[in-house]
């Protein structure tokens, strides 16, 4: 029986940076399907969450749901985050949906940019775990969720508040110590 090699390396791989993290495959899987589905039912509930008039990024670690982007009103506001919370396997959610027209093609570029350069700075950082962080940029300010020890937050938080354009560095990390 042949093996393709393709397979068995992506295998290998998956295996290895699985063991860099401290959360179990399970998590990591409910966080590829609670992500969509909080996205989902803050969509439906009300249209001007999935208009041209807000921008609203759903992004979910360890059940922790961190709502980021613009919406014109603190209603809307309030109503994308009780949709967020009554969503299952939903164990908390950070609201930092700011009352402002949507950002730009520009800024959001941007955004992806910095957080690309943040990413590689972590990574290139011993002290920084950057398989078990996830960094998300959203009109300059650079929010960090983790599992992580107290000194691996601190350390990434240093890296990322060096870096030029960061308004704003907000750790909603979950700390093991």
């Amino acid at each position: 029986m042949t093996r393709n090699p393709l397979i068995l390396a992506t295998l290998a791989l998956s295996l290895l940076l699985g063991a860099c993290s401290n959360r179990s495959i399970g998590n990591k899987i409910d966080d590829q399907f609670l992500g969509p589905n909080v996205s989902s039912a803050v969509s439906r509930a009300h249209p001007n969450l999935s208009s041209p008039t807000s921008h609203v990024v759903v992004t979910s670690y360890n059940g922790v749901i961190l709502l980021a982007g613009q919406t014109p009103s603190t209603e809307l506001k309030e109503k994308a985050a009780q949709a967020a919370r009554n969503v299952q396997g939903v164990t908390k959610v950070y609201n930092e949906l700011q009352i402002l027209k949507p950002t730009s093609a520009l800024v959001r570029s941007n955004d992806a940019l910095m957080t690309s350069k943040i990413k590689t700075l972590m990574l290139a950082d011993s002290t920084v775990p950057s398989t078990k962080i996830k960094v998300i940029t959203e009109n300059g300010i650079v929010y960090l969720m983790g599992l992580v020890t107290r000194a691996e937050g601190a350390s990434a938080t240093n890296v990322v508040a060096g870096v030029a354009g960061v308004q704003k560095v907000i750790k909603l990390f979950q700390y093991t110590n």
